[in-house]
């Protein structure tokens, strides 16, 4: 990892020790009034202290923060996300392989909506979680600049774009397969219902034909009484 502190490399530093450009131990807290005479002392040391990171050091930094925190929040399923390694370090790779494994570790591991979404839920608390640690571990080493800044903002959105489609897809699923339940418990009445109406109408039939018949045999002429 190609770490700067105080504007120097660590290899600057130690060939640079003799020079007017002090390393950033010459500021620390316990350096004498005589090494430390000429400078501000609070604009030195936040100076000295900072650490700058590359675009990629610090998304890799900020991966493991964002995975770190995803697996302390599955752990109270016995799950995790397991080693995630993008390849390389952009919003858009980092965002795309967290999203993946989440998905795979719902798709492997819940078998019913109830599941699905206690995964879920907890790997957005700890997206949610890790983004917010990784923020504050490199602004706690001065390393937090517009660009990595950006970086982690857009791979925020990235993941939340992710996470809303993963929502939207197993409320989907589990809505479809609920209609679908509902569909083949509700045939059965349904053609009993069906049978039922059939029988009832063909009850009704047979007893208009039954009074029908019995009115035309009561309303028939007799023949062979006499008068």
């Amino acid at each position: 990892m190609d770490i700067t502190i105080g504007g120097l490399s660590s290899q600057q530093s130690g060939a640079q020790s003799g020079s007017s450009v002090r390393s950033a131990q010459s500021y620390l807290p316990g350096q004498s009034d005589s090494e430390k005479s000429g400078n501000n002392s609070a604009s030195a040391f936040a100076a000295a202290t900072s650490v700058s990171l590359s675009s990629a050091s610090a998304g890799r930094l900020s991966t493991d923060q964002i995975v770190s925190a995803i697996n302390e929040s599955l752990s109270s399923t016995g799950l995790s996300l397991g080693n995630v390694d993008p390849g390389e370090y952009t919003p858009e790779a980092v965002a795309e392989r967290i999203l993946a494994r989440v998905g795979d570790l719902i798709a492997s591991n819940a078998g019913s909506e109830a599941e699905a979404r206690d995964i879920f839920d907890k790997a957005s608390e700890g997206i949610e979680r890790g983004l917010k640690d990784a923020r504050e571990f490199l602004e706690g080493l001065g390393a937090l600049n517009e660009q990595i800044n950006g970086n982690i903002t857009e791979t925020e959105e990235r993941l939340n774009e992710g996470l809303k489609s993963i929502e939207q897809r197993l409320t989907e699923l589990y809505n479809s397969s609920a209609s679908e339940e509902a569909a083949e418990a509700a045939t059965p009445a349904r053609d009993e219902q069906v049978l039922q109406s059939q029988v009832t109408q063909t009850a009704q039939a047979s007893q208009a034909y039954a009074e029908a018949g019995t009115a035309a045999q009561r309303n028939a002429p007799r023949y062979g009484t006499n008068g």
